[in-house]
């Protein structure tokens, strides 16, 4: 499997041969909690880079939980108007620590997509010298449309339950307060009853990038997650979870999964059990 990430020197190679999208935004404690950074990205981005806002990219906006992945052909349509087709190669970077590219990019490989992140987002192809455009560069779309794609290592509540009942593990990466619930972002506090806990940030070094693979492995190893077993990741809303999916597999582990609705929907459902 081809890694999940490039490098600025990578990207600058095949510049004009792949999609790139400026993933800008972050997550914040006041509100609005998740933002989007357009005027970011018009005074300067990687040259022929589309903007997307993640909030409501490839997401179904009448979802009860927010930022849902919508259903496959409406991802499909979505990538399709972005000039994202069968076989396009597709780049994603931020510069909030591969979490919202990283988020784009899972989706759109686990509908069967070539997606990669740029590691260390925006700050990274600075730091090589890269060059910047200003303005807004419109899509085309593609000639060769997405195809439909069925869904692969992004579950729902449903498949989520069913991991449960195997024992399937499950990694927490979120902080540790989240963790423990002495904070929350969610009506309920606690964790998913078995998680381990593994924090997002602590997988990425100071600028940005993830950390070397035997770093990586020693970290997870230490956090309890056994990377010869499969595993399902989750957060808040299945955004930085996939830093996580992504670090298990650049760790030489079996490919993750990331749970879509996260301590978003867990965390606000009385039926569902939690640890705290």
């Amino acid at each position: 499997m081809a890694s999940p990430l490039i490098s600025a020197g990578e990207l600058r190679a095949v510049l004009g041969r792949v999609v790139v999208l400026d993933v800008r935004g972050e997550v914040v404690d006041g509100e609005p909690r998740y933002r989007a950074y357009p005027d970011r990205y018009a005074a300067g981005h990687i040259p022929g880079a589309l903007f997307v806002d993640w909030r409501h990219a490839f997401t179904d906006r009448d979802a009860e939980v927010p930022v849902t992945v919508a259903a496959p052909a409406a991802v499909a349509a979505e990538a399709t108007a972005l000039g994202i087709g069968e076989g396009t190669p597709v780049v994603t970077y931020d510069d909030y620590r591969n979490a919202l590219a990283g988020r784009i990019a899972w989706v759109l490989r686990s509908h069967g997509g070539d997606a990669r992140i740029l590691d260390g987002g925006l700050a990274a192809w600075l730091a090589a010298d890269g060059e910047l455009e200003t303005g807004v560069v419109e899509p085309a779309p593609a000639v060769r449309p997405f195809p439909v794609h069925a869904r692969d290592r992004l579950i729902d509540l449903d498949a989520m339950r069913e991991r449960l009942a195997v024992g399937v593990q499950v990694v927490d990466a979120r902080s540790t307060a989240q963790y423990t619930g002495a904070e929350t972002h969610s009506r309920r506090a606690g964790h998913i009853p078995g998680a381990r806990s593994m924090p997002y940030t602590e997988l990425l070094d100071a600028t940005g990038h993830f950390l070397p693979p035997p770093e990586l492995r020693h970290r997870l190893e230490l956090a309890g997650v056994n990377l010869a077993a499969p595993a399902v990741a989750y957060c808040n809303g299945g955004v930085s979870a996939t830093v996580v999916g992504n670090a298990i597999e650049l760790a030489g582990g079996r490919p993750a999964e990331v749970y879509d609705g996260s301590w978003n929907e867990w965390g606000s459902r009385d039926d569902l059990p939690l640890e705290g």
